[in-house]
């Protein structure tokens, strides 16, 4: 009986060890998974939050701002991987998100870059303003190329981007240089091409004023005559000048080779002789009792007739016309 009783303790005993076995082995796990929920859950939210995060940084219009943002992120990332409670998917996300700002400035440089580059065919037929555009857009490329040094870049990408940015400036500079200098030329040549015209037309000005005054002098005038009516007949060159006298009046001839001329002078009956410039010959007749005489001249004189009760022959000497 005894011994039945003790088999029977010894069995409860055992049930009530393993019980407590399975029931505290239950517990840990228990706890292990809530624990492992709770480190998910803390995962979860910590991955969320850096997502919203860049959300907003995305929406930054500023390119300043968005640069300070990824240097932010930046640092948060390097402080989480030194955590010991570090996750993994943290880390991954960090790592992917700090990838895509970096490229969102390296793609915006680059379009920057082909935009303002230029071959050699286009460097040369490029016009002055636009080649200055060329070379404003590759400044400013390098003034943001250094604000991103360190954040987007490293060391070896910024060198590679810098060095050929300045090469291409260096190009652009010596050709607006050598555009300058033919702009200078082409000045001066015009300049001087000007100067020239300007005085050629002061010669041809000093030219026609010099004509204007021979002509004036090629001019002749006669002085008043009296005397009998007389009719005159001159030839001078290949042109003939005609003179009629009636009356008491004055007149002149005046003229140039190849023309001809019409005058009139005074007198009461008599004889005379006309004289035209450059030359030639003359007839009177009278019509009272008086003979006509003839006078060659050879050259531009004024003559005057006169006459009473007969004809008077004109007077003429030889002359220069100018």
């Amino acid at each position: 009986m005894k011994r039945r009783k003790l088999v029977l303790i010894s069995l409860a005993v055992v049930v009530v060890i393993a019980a407590l076995i399975f029931g505290v082995a239950r517990h840990n796990k228990t706890q292990a998974e809530q624990a492992i929920q709770a480190r998910n859950a803390k995962v979860d939210q910590t991955l969320t939050a850096i997502r919203a995060q860049h959300k907003k940084n995305v929406a930054l219009k500023d390119d300043a701002k968005r640069l300070q943002a990824l240097a932010n992120l930046e640092t948060r990332s390097e402080a989480y991987s030194l955590r010991a409670d570090r996750k993994q998917p943290v880390i991954a996300l960090y790592k992917e998100l700090i990838n895509k700002e970096k490229a969102y400035f390296t793609d915006k440089n680059q379009k920057s870059l082909k935009k303002n580059k230029l071959t050699d065919d286009q460097l040369k037929d490029i016009k002055k303003k636009d080649l200055q555009a060329k070379l404003a857009g590759l400044n400013a490329l390098t003034d943001v190329l250094n604000t991103q040094r360190d954040i987007v870049y490293n060391d070896k990408n910024f060198k590679t981007l810098s060095t050929e940015i300045q090469h291409l400036s260096e190009r652009y500079a010596e050709r607006l240089r050598q555009m300058t200098q033919d702009e200078d030329q082409a000045s001066q040549a015009a300049a001087s091409s000007s100067q020239a015209a300007a005085e050629l037309q002061d010669q041809q000005s000093q030219s026609e004023q010099s004509n204007t005054g021979q002509n004036t002098d090629a001019s002749q005038s006669g002085n008043t005559a009296s005397g009998q009516a007389n009719t005159g007949v001159g030839t001078v060159g290949s042109t003939t000048g005609y003179g009629n006298n009636y009356g008491n009046s004055t007149w002149n001839w005046y003229g140039s080779n190849n023309s001809n001329y019409w005058g009139s002078t005074t007198g009461n009956g008599g004889t005379g002789t006309s004289t035209t410039p450059k030359g030639g010959s003359g007839s009177g007749s009278g019509k009272t009792n008086q003979e006509s005489t003839t006078v060659n001249n050879s050259g531009n004189q004024s003559y005057d007739t006169t006459g009473n009760g007969g004809g008077q022959a004109s007077s003429g000497a030889d002359g220069t016309n100018p």
